[in-house]
């Protein structure tokens, strides 16, 4: 059974107008120095969130008579995010000066690093695909937020749930090992 019309044209995305490479030329300069004067972060992050907002413009299509309000709203909320995000990730090449990194890289790892994380990893795959994959981005630094959005805009409680599950899967396969090896040794 097709669904009914109303259902099928908001599932569409709006038509382009046609001013969109007009509304561009005018307005992307201003929009850059608006969201700098308003956001404190690099020029790049900067481009970046401007044109994270131009492309929302081209999926909403929001109406034209406060166009720059819009854009300057979107493009400066892309930038504090984006800014937190690069807070919460520290760039190595930013940490050392060049020629000093022989003194930060370990050492060879040892045999029972490298059977830990090798058992770490035989643990993450037993997990189900939706909760290995939720785990797997939250251990890469994405939020619960992130995670939902990335996984397909899910809510916060079904990531949180998925988490849950994961860790409790996880906590029971370490106990489950140190039993074993209790075992063994006694």
């Amino acid at each position: 059974m097709q669904p009914p019309t109303e259902a099928r044209l908001a599932s569409q995305p709006p038509k382009l107008r046609g001013d969109e490479g007009d509304l561009y030329v005018r307005h992307h300069r201003d929009l850059q120095r608006a969201v700098a004067h308003a956001v404190n972060a690099p020029r790049e992050l900067i481009e970046d969130a401007c044109q994270n907002a131009w492309a929302v413009l081209l999926r909403r299509q929001p109406e034209r008579p406060t166009i720059f309000g819009w854009l300057l709203v979107v493009a400066t909320r892309e930038a504090f995010r984006l800014s937190a995000r690069e807070r919460r990730h520290v760039r190595l090449e930013a940490m050392l000066p060049d020629g000093l990194w022989e003194a930060v890289i370990a050492e060879e790892f040892s045999i029972d690093d490298i059977f830990e994380a090798r058992h770490a990893l035989e643990i993450l795959a037993t997990l189900p695909d939706r909760q290995r994959a939720d785990l797997t981005l939250q251990v890469a630094g994405f939020s619960y937020k992130e995670i939902a959005e990335l996984t397909g805009g899910r809510t916060y409680t079904n990531v949180n749930k998925h988490l849950a599950k994961a860790r409790a899967r996880v906590r029971l396969a370490r106990l489950n090992d140190a039993g074993r090896e209790r075992r063994h040794r006694g």
